[in-house]
């Protein structure tokens, strides 16, 4: 097994390599801002490993605080992007931003390009940070764990920290997970029937209650699908009180355009025409939504520390919403998520990916995840008849089809299950807006809003 020390550097080289732009400067102090700690890299290799479906020899990186004496909490980041083969030097500047930020601030971080033959195996990801934990378990301290993936990242993130805390039992001394610009997860996609457990709604639900659960998503970001990312909000198995949906917003400012993309907070990256403009890579939207959040993320796990949970957790307080001292738009922070809120859709510009595509395995393990949610009223859908429309609570609802229904699955404009029936007539108790998914008995699936009232 090869390692070897790359650089010894400060946090400091930082603001030299990165052109900061824009009128409002980088954070300084508090949260958001970069710690004391000088800091040590290393590059590490590990072997492929069959028995996790790890065909490649994994590249990463481990940095930590110089002079470290002992195990110390830990944030295992993906990039987006971190299935491709980068070059050290690509792959060291692109990750450089977040992994000097955290052992600025005493702890360690560990980052790693997960795979290299673009197969979307998640299994280099768990061998990764198994390995890792065990080569340098006298500087990582599985109890207090963090994990945080940004696109592709973002993906792993939802699946691997569903492994590692709800399987495997790491960060029982404090843990959170942040999935930024990205929400479904493949798992062990080669053999992904035996892992499907992890990706059903009752293996969302498995998430720890005491996990602080982050994901943020820009509001003209157009690659992740929206419904995916909600539906696994929603069905993620923390309480309210643990758990924060991000809309991040862009502004502009004396003439210079914030961008809120699929980059947000990118700190190093070859420019993107995404939307058909060119983003900034380093500027203050990396430091108010991203190590702002990061550190208020550790803070509130590691160190029960309550203006940081204000920060990460705070259901709307204005230590969230209001950044920049008010120089600039905030985000838009819900327990409630909707497609609705967030602008690109609103635009009419949609989405990159529909939530079908082969490889979102949650559409073939739960029947909501991917009904089409542009659905028509029920008395406008063209193959068919629902009845009484409106309709009242307690009394009976009838849908007539050529087709014979097998599944019915009642979920309210937020996407939450409210009820399930395996016919074609049933009674609903609670008055409001409601979508029907339909299953058929040939498969076939469709989607209508019916109204009831009281």
């Amino acid at each position: 097994m090869k390692k070897f020390i790359l650089l010894l550097f400060f946090p400091a080289s930082l603001f030299g390599q990165f052109a900061f732009e824009g009128p409002i400067g980088p954070i300084t102090s508090g949260y958001g801002a970069f710690g004391d700690s000088m800091v040590t890299s290393e590059f590490f290799y590990l072997p492929p490993d069959t028995t996790l479906e790890c065909q490649d020899t994994i590249h990463g990186i481990i940095t930590y605080p110089s002079g470290i004496d002992g195990p110390r909490p830990v944030v295992f980041r993906f990039p987006g992007a971190s299935n491709e083969n980068l070059n050290d030097s690509i792959y060291w500047n692109e990750s450089k931003f977040y992994r000097e930020f955290v052992a600025s601030h005493g702890y360690v971080s560990v980052t790693m390009q997960w795979n290299f033959d673009n197969s979307n195996n998640y299994g280099c990801a768990y061998q990764m940070v198994q390995q890792i934990a065990n080569l340098h378990s006298d500087k990582i301290d599985t109890t207090r764990v963090g994990i945080h993936g940004m696109s592709y990242g973002a993906s792993m993130t939802n699946w691997l920290s569903l492994k590692k805390f709800a399987g495997d039992n790491w960060g029982t001394n404090g843990r959170f997970a942040w999935p930024d610009a990205g929400a479904s997860f493949i798992g062990f996609t080669n053999d992904w029937p035996n892992d499907i457990a992890t990706q059903t709604d009752s293996g969302l639900a498995a998430m720890p209650d005491d996990v602080l659960y982050l994901v943020t998503l820009s509001e003209w970001d157009q690659t992740p699908d929206p419904r995916t990312l909600i539906d696994m909000y929603n069905f993620m198995g923390v309480p309210d009180t643990n758990k924060e949906f991000f809309i991040l917003r862009g502004d502009t400012v004396n003439n210079y355009i914030y961008w809120a993309t699929h980059f947000t907070t990118n700190t190093w990256d070859e420019d993107s025409n995404q939307f058909s403009i060119y983003i900034t890579k380093h500027d203050a939207l990396d430091y108010w939504l991203g190590s702002r959040l990061l550190h208020s993320l550790m803070e509130a796990a590691w160190n029960n520390d309550p203006v940081a949970r204000r920060i990460c957790m705070g259901n709307g307080d204005t230590l969230q919403t209001k950044i920049a001292g008010g120089a600039m738009r905030g985000p838009i922070v819900t327990d409630q998520p909707w497609m609705t809120m967030i602008a690109s859709w609103n635009s009419g510009q949609g989405y990159m990916n529909p939530c079908t595509v082969p490889w979102n395995m949650r559409q073939y393990v739960t029947a909501d995840a991917c009904f089409n949610l542009s659905v028509p009223e029920a008395n406008d859908h063209p193959q068919l008849k629902v009845y009484p429309n409106p309709a009242r609570i307690f009394s009976t609802i009838t849908i007539e089809s050529d087709l014979e229904i097998e599944h019915v699955l009642v979920v309210n404009e937020i996407g939450q299950r409210i009820a399930e029936f395996h016919s074609n007539a049933f009674e609903l108790t609670k008055s409001g807006s409601f979508y029907l998914g339909i299953t058929f008995v040939n498969g076939r699936r469709t989607a209508v809003k019916l109204n009831v009232s009281e």
